[in-house]
């Protein structure tokens, strides 16, 4: 018996080799006094990736930094990360000279304007 095969050998980006969101973690952000935004996490780290399909509070976190930090109004802020969200973030990436590939990771993190919870919006320090 004949076996072929091929196979396939990259290397892991970050934002590959990062985990899917599932929480967020609560962080001060630039702009405020003492402003404090919820970021997606995974667990205890902030290094985490999510994409279409994905929902959570993680996912809310991100939506409302698209729509009252990045001015997306097509956004709802409902936990669902679906078309209009992915879209729209594409947008926001590109306008933020980011691969717009529509996935939320560490890259899109450290350039997104986060919402705080006193409306203050401003980055990551």
């Amino acid at each position: 018996m004949l076996l072929s095969g091929l196979a396939v050998a990259g290397t892991a980006t970050p934002a590959a080799a990062a985990s899917w969101c599932n929480t967020t973690l609560g962080d001060f952000v630039s702009g405020g006094d003492h402003s404090l935004a919820q970021i997606p996490a995974y667990n205890t780290t902030r290094d985490c990736i999510t994409a279409r399909g994905a929902s959570g509070s993680h996912v809310k976190a991100i939506q409302r930094s698209l729509r009252y930090c990045h001015g997306r109004s097509s956004v709802e802020v409902d936990g669902h990360f679906g078309e209009i969200t992915e879209t729209q973030l594409e947008i926001v990436q590109r306008a933020l000279r980011l691969d717009d590939d529509g996935v939320y990771g560490p890259k899109t993190r450290d350039k997104l304007r986060w919402r705080a919870s006193d409306g203050v919006c401003g980055t990551l320090p």
